[in-house]
């Protein structure tokens, strides 16, 4: 089964399922025209099995085709895989 990435602005953050199941999710605010990426969690069990890269993608992808404003990524997991993407080093420098 795939994993699904859902925005959910009420919460503030975007969850990742696997059927009825949550995957992980990181939160994000909105400050000074910015998205920030403010901290990921994945379950141990569930670590190094890609799913909090699959999140970030999901989210810098949306970002890229249909957000104006920049991310800053806050947190330390999104920073390094950020870092490992550089193709999507233009969504910070919007």
């Amino acid at each position: 089964m795939s994993l699904t990435v859902t925005h959910e602005p009420d919460a503030s953050r975007y969850s990742v399922h696997r059927g009825d199941e949550l995957q992980g999710w990181i939160d994000y605010d909105v400050a000074g025209g910015t998205l920030r990426l403010l901290h990921a969690e994945v379950p141990p069990l569930m670590r190094n099995k890609g799913v909090g890269g699959e999140v970030v993608q999901a989210i810098l992808d949306e970002v890229r085709d249909s957000r104006a404003e920049p991310v800053q990524p806050v947190c330390g997991f999104v920073r390094m895989w950020m870092r490992r993407h550089p193709e999507y080093d233009e969504v910070t420098r919007r």
